[in-house]
């Protein structure tokens, strides 16, 4: 079951600003399918279950739940849900995954049923090296019978279309880790994780029209699949198989087939920051995780 609470005339008439604290909410059972994928995808990366014992899910494993399974003549030309029900009719076309933070209250359990409950809780317009972007916030609350399990505070850019410019990418990692793990991932890869996740975002498969329309040299590593690759392998390092906490940044996007390394510092206190860098030391995504 989904519900959207529509928002008023006003904000369907273009004032993207009432379209701050629309909310949609859906009831799922978190079955087990979608982990064994997941588990399919990364379980030789590292030893961090996707399913623990007590039936709990991995960390990330909210993303394969709640899944943007609309209806085909919804599906827009990149691929996503088309603009207007909850997320806002925004004029710019390309949309990317910016940043999330998760605190992580109780688990997630196989084969029981939780309620999402998504609000868009900002809505920001900036102006950044490759131009005029708007930054929208999705507040994600999970919880079973009242009882709040994790929420995810997301961040999602839009901006417009244009030539990509490797060249403006120029943090670079720390030259000190505790630990550096090398990855590279395929087109199957890709392809596979966004079977799971039901992404149909067509920069993660399609490179006619990831180098034709979104400009970009070669189709896009998912953030989301980064992410759980940089969070399992802090966790190994760490020794446990979950956290309070996880954040992450998207700061340079990652190519199909294009090494990188997984790296990270103990920081003390019980947290760790970690990072994905590609071979000339430039950071594709920034973490923290407080154990």
């Amino acid at each position: 079951m989904t519900r959207t609470h529509e928002p008023d005339s006003h904000a369907m008439q273009g004032n993207i600003e009432d379209w701050k604290g629309r909310q949609h909410i859906a009831k799922e059972i978190i079955e087990q399918w979608p982990l064994n994928g997941l588990a399919s995808l990364i379980g030789g990366r590292s030893n961090v279950p996707t399913v623990d014992l007590l039936g709990g899910i991995h960390p990330c494993g909210h993303w394969l739940y709640f899944v943007p399974a609309v209806p085909q003549p919804e599906v827009d030309l990149d691929g996503h849900p088309k603009r207007g029900k909850f997320i806002p009719p925004l004029p710019q076309a390309r949309r990317m995954w910016a940043k999330s933070v998760i605190t992580y209250h109780h688990d997630l359990q196989v084969g029981k049923q939780v309620d999402r409950t998504a609000t868009i809780s900002s809505i920001d317009t900036k102006t950044g090296k490759s131009g005029e972007m708007i930054f929208l916030g999705i507040n994600n609350r999970y919880t079973q019978e009242g009882r709040l399990l994790r929420e995810e505070e997301q961040t999602v850019v839009y901006r417009d279309h244009q030539d990509y410019d490797d060249d403006i990418f120029t943090l670079r990692a720390k030259s000190g880790s505790d630990w550096s793990v090398p990855e590279k991932l395929n087109a199957t890869e890709l392809f596979r994780y966004s079977a799971v996740t039901f992404n149909s975002h067509r920069i993660h498969y399609d490179a006619d029209y990831t180098r034709n329309v979104e400009k970009y040299p070669a189709i896009i590593v998912q953030g989301q699949l980064i992410a759980t690759l940089v969070l399992n392998h802090a966790l190994v390092a760490a020794g446990v198989t979950r956290c309070k906490q996880f954040t992450f940044k998207a700061v340079k996007p990652l190519f199909v087939d294009r090494p990188f390394f997984i790296e990270g510092l103990r920081l003390g206190d019980g947290k760790i920051e970690a990072w994905a860098r590609e071979e000339d030391g430039r950071v594709n995504m920034l973490a923290e995780i407080i154990l």
